[in-house]
Formats: structure tokens, C-alpha cells, sequence
């Protein structure tokens, strides 16, 4: 067990939860592909909860990645980031409440959404001036991760996937 593993555990982060994401535009996560000119990105993640914690939140991010190369261009660059409860949204009865006080052996599912995704507008002041050509551009990488907000935990269980751009 190395150093981080060690402070993590010691923590209170490691252990408390496993998140993962099954699916990212209704195709599975592993697999799945983006439009790089749409502006909305949806998927579910997953969160198995190993001790009792309290989940204060669910976080969503989008990167992108771009090499000049075989150098990375002041990269990674984060195109969104979302949560939920998102004080400036209605949630109808049946979404999960937060700050929610979970069981060891419980399993969350939860949607999420990202808005405002703009792969475009970061390709073009990266010098990359067409956005289709881009998305099979082995330079051009898109990341998503989701994050369980974990009370009292420094390092929230998380999990990324790659997401493969297409025109």
C-alpha cells in the first residue's frame, strides 16, 4: 500500500464507496460515443456504498484534451462541471435527496446531466478550426467523470471514462 493509499484510508476516503459509470448518452459507458457539436451530455453512475457515509452530493465533469504533437497543450481542460442538488433546479419527488444518509450494501443509481458543453469553442482557440476533423483527431481526448461527495472524506470515491468524439 503506498502513501496515498495509506492517508486516503486513514481519511476516511478510500473504502467508503465505489462509483462507476455504466452509461454515457444511453449506450455503455465503455463504449460510447459523442457528437462533439452537441451541447448536452447525459449518462448514470453508479455508487456502492461499502461503509455508512453520508452523500452530500454527486458531481459530473467533462475534460478535454488536446496534444500539440506529441506535447500536451496547457491541457486538460475542463469544459463543465455540474451537481446535484443544484440550488437553481426543481427535483420532482422521486430524485434522490441531499444530503442522504446511505448503508453499507446499499447501491445508488443516479442520472445526471451537463449542459453548456462547448468542445468547439475550446478547439477553436486551440487552434484546431474544425471541430468535425477534430473528432477523430487522435490529439483530441474527452474525458467524463462523476464523483460521490462523501462527508468527511478529502478524496470522494470517483470514476473516469473516455469518451470517443464523433462528427
Amino acid at each position: 500500500m503506498g502513501f496515498l493509499d495509506k492517508a486516503k484510508s486513514f481519511f476516511g476516503g478510500k473504502g467508503m464507496a465505489n462509483v462507476t459509470i455504466t452509461v454515457i448518452e444511453r449506450q455503455p459507458a465503455a463504449s460510447a460515443t459523442f457528437p462533439i457539436t452537441d451541447s448536452v451530455l447525459k449518462g448514470t453512475m453508479v455508487i456502492d456504498v461499502q461503509k455508512d457515509c453520508t452523500l452530500l452530493a454527486t458531481k459530473y465533469e467533462v475534460w478535454l484534451y488536446l496534444k500539440k504533437g506529441d506535447e500536451e497543450i496547457e491541457s486538460p481542460f475542463l469544459v463543465v462541471m455540474e451537481q446535484d442538488p443544484d440550488p437553481n433546479t426543481s427535483y420532482s419527488d422521486e430524485c434522490l435527496k441531499m444530503p442522504c444518509d446511505l448503508k453499507a450494501g446499499q447501491q445508488i443509481t443516479q442520472p445526471w446531466m451537463v449542459m453548456d458543453v462547448d468542445i468547439p469553442g475550446i478547439l477553436a482557440k486551440n487552434g484546431f478550426s474544425d471541430p468535425e476533423a477534430a473528432a477523430s483527431d487522435p490529439r483530441v481526448r474527452l474525458e467524463v467523470k462523476c464523483i460521490a461527495d462523501v462527508k468527511g472524506s478529502p478524496f470522494d470515491p470517483s470514476a473516469t471514462v473516455p469518451v470517443r468524439l464523433v462528427p
